[in-house]
This record gives structure tokens, sequence and C-alpha cells, in this order.
């Protein structure tokens, strides 16, 4: 019979002690909308990249480390929850997708080098190291303003290899032509010798 009472007093405490909670925060969620997903140099770089890769790939954002690689069967249980537990706290800015079959192709890292302690400043050797032993090829590329889709096409072509990118259906830029057909060279040439004769 003590035995129920105390446990009757201790779920007592512990729904009071959940009141007090929630009546603290004033609701189980305080939460407000973000009305931006990407800060500014994320959306510019997105909007390029996707430009850069065509229609060949899918880009996803924000992919957690431990969502690419798993942790071989040979090793044991304690160092498999060390390798999961470090690659659960890593977070790539993003990764291009096969369109096809969606396989991870490559990582990518925005990285700001204005300062030397800054977001992703220098290179983490533990996401490098475990994007390398399972062959996902890791670039990293400079926060800046300005990007031109075709510059990070050429990053890419180096790290992934020409042929991953040749077939890509990105729309090749054509300079305007003039809104009229100019006469040749020499007709040119001509026509300055005639005024000039002219008016001589």
């Amino acid at each position: 019979m003590d035995l129920v009472v105390i446990i009757m007093m201790m779920v007592l405490v512990i729904v009071a002690a959940i009141a007090i909670r929630m009546t603290q925060t004033g609701s189980p969620f305080p939460y407000q909308k973000k009305n931006v997903l990407f800060s500014e140099p994320e959306r510019a770089f997105l909007i390029k990249l996707e430009q850069a890769v065509g229609d060949k790939f899918r880009v996803v954002n924000r992919v957690k480390l431990v969502d690419l690689v798993q942790v071989e069967n040979t090793v044991t249980k304690r160092a498999a929850q060390l390798a999961k537990t470090k690659a659960s706290a890593k977070t790539l800015d993003f990764v291009l997708l096969d369109r096809k079959t969606l396989e991870p192709v490559a990582a990518i890292d925005l990285v700001n080098t204005e300062s030397k302690q800054g977001y992703k400043a220098r290179p983490d050797w533990f996401v490098r190291g475990a994007l390398e032993t399972v062959g996902i090829p890791h670039v990293r590329i400079k926060i800046r303003s300005g990007y031109k889709s075709a510059e990070i096409r050429e990053c890419l072509s180096a790290k992934l290899g020409r042929g991953k990118l040749a077939p890509l259906n990105v729309k090749p830029v054509t300079p305007k032509g003039p809104t009229r057909p100019v006469k040749p060279l020499t007709a040119r040439l001509a026509d300055n010798v005639q005024q000039s004769q002219a008016v001589a």
C-alpha cells in the first residue's frame, strides 16, 4: 500500500513539473516561422550552382555527413557509435545527387576565408577523410559576391572530372549580334575613299 502512495506522489510531482515548465514558456511550441531559409550568399550560390549543373544533377542542401556515409560492420560497437556521433555533428552545405539514381556525386561547402575562425574557414580533416574514403569529392568554394555559373562549373569539373559535366544542358551565352548586316571591311574602305575624293 505504501508503494502505491509513493508512486502516486512521484506521478503528481512529475505532472506538476511539466505544468510549471509549460506555463513558464506560455506554449509547448514557442516558435516563429523564419522568413528566409538561406543566407544571401547561400541563396546567390544555389541559383548559380543549379545553372552550372543543368538538369543532370539534383541539388540538396544542409545534409548531415551521417546521411552520406555508414559505418563498416568490421569495427567494434564502441568505435561504430563514436564514428556515428562524429558524422552526425557534421553538416554539408550542398550535395549533388545523380538525377536518375539519386546517388550522391559530390559534397560542396561554402567557406568564409575572411575570418580565420569563421564558418568552415579551415578544412575539416574528418569530413574530408570520411568523404574520400567512400569516394565522394569534397568541394570547398569561397563565399563571395557575384558568383558566375561558368566558374562554379569549372571548379566542379576539376573535382569530378571533365566527363561528368560535359553532357550537361547548360545554355551557352551567345553574344548579341548587330541588328543590321555589317558591310565587309573592303566595302567600307572603298566608301571612305570615294567620300574623301568627293570632298577633295
